[in-house]
């Protein structure tokens, strides 16, 4: 776990909203935090998340009254979103540009789970941050689908205190909520 924490807390140094998790890890004693890793294949609907979130609360329930040490402050969830970014082989091609950058000269951070819109509006802090290991240039590429640009992973972490987890998770439910 010190590898993890000390991961997590190189890559939240770097990003000033990510401030009160590096408080938090830096604590002599650091706080239980459960730490959720997020992901699932690319078709897998979305719709299986708010049953997987609310047995994963339900688990930790009975795991508490049975007095095992899962008595968390804070849940720590850390997911990924992603970038576009100008397609090298468009360059190459020089054809024209029909995407545009966000206002200030950026591309918007997109979200590859969509609960993760929700869950950030109960964090204390969130924030994406780039990983460790760099991928090539012609990688974002590689993730392109029928769009003029290539697109560029990140790592991203939520931090929500447990008070708010319950009610972040049943939101993410009702978000999710097929249309009927």
């Amino acid at each position: 776990m010190a590898k993890i924490i000390q991961y997590i807390q190189s890559k939240a140094l770097s990003k000033p909203q990510l401030a009160p998790l590096v408080q938090l890890l830096s604590q002599s004693t650091i706080p239980p935090i459960g730490l959720i890793l997020t992901e699932r294949l690319i078709n897998v609907p979305s719709e299986v998340v708010p049953p997987m979130y609310t047995m994963l609360i339900e688990e930790i329930q009975w795991a508490i009254q049975d007095k095992e040490p899962y008595d968390f402050s804070h849940y720590l969830i850390l997911s990924k979103t992603y970038t576009e970014v100008p397609s090298k082989l468009d360059g190459e091609d020089d054809r024209p540009k029909k995407k545009t950058k966000a206002p200030g000269g950026t591309f918007e951070t997109m979200y590859f789970h969509p609960e993760d819109e929700v869950l950030q509006r109960y964090a204390i802090c969130s924030g994406g941050f780039d990983y460790s290991i760099k991928q090539d240039d012609g990688h974002s590429d590689s993730k392109r689908a029928f769009h003029e640009l290539g697109i560029k992973p990140q790592g991203h972490a939520i931090l929500i205190s447990n008070d708010k987890f319950k009610e972040a998770v049943g939101n993410v439910a009702e978000y999710l909520k097929p249309q009927a």
